[in-house]
């Protein structure tokens, strides 16, 4: 009974093709809400400044979990590049089985690419918030990057 279950399981994870690749590393995290631009001109000092820092504090902790995020990505798709070698070295390759595995790894570089877009717009996001801060002249710029 053991064995059969074994097998079975085996089977499904063989048939799950790029769907295994994502239940491996899951869902990529969720993005932080980063306030509005607009918003950080009308907060008073003191609640700009606890935005802001705020603001960062949470870029930085997704950023932290994007990056296991895509060491799980990247780590799918290192194992996925031996199998297909593997299986074109054998004296008969499962053409099935590679273009399974093919299809895996795209599935893989496109929630890579995904990933970075979704970063490359909340950093986008986060400098707005930065710039609105620091243009203020009511707040303490110390804080702020030098121009």
């Amino acid at each position: 009974m053991l064995k059969r279950s074994g097998l079975a399981f085996l089977m499904l994870l063989a048939s799950g093709g790029a769907a295994a690749a994502q239940s491996m590393c899951g869902d990529p995290p969720i993005a932080p809400v980063i306030p509005a631009a607009a918003d950080m001109r009308q907060k008073s000092p003191a609640d700009a400044s606890s935005a802001r820092h705020n603001a960062f504090a949470d870029v930085k902790r997704w950023q932290g979990s994007l990056k296991s995020y895509r060491d799980c990505l990247n780590a799918t798709i290192t194992t996925d590049k031996r199998d297909l070698y593997e299986d074109a070295r054998s004296t008969k390759p499962d053409k099935d089985k590679m273009a399974r595995t093919q299809q895996e790894m795209k599935a893989s570089n496109d929630a890579f690419d995904a990933s970075v877009n979704e970063e490359e717009k909340v950093v986008n996001e986060f400098h707005a918030v930065q710039v609105a801060y620091c243009t203020r002249t009511d707040v303490d710029v110390s804080t702020c990057p030098k121009i």
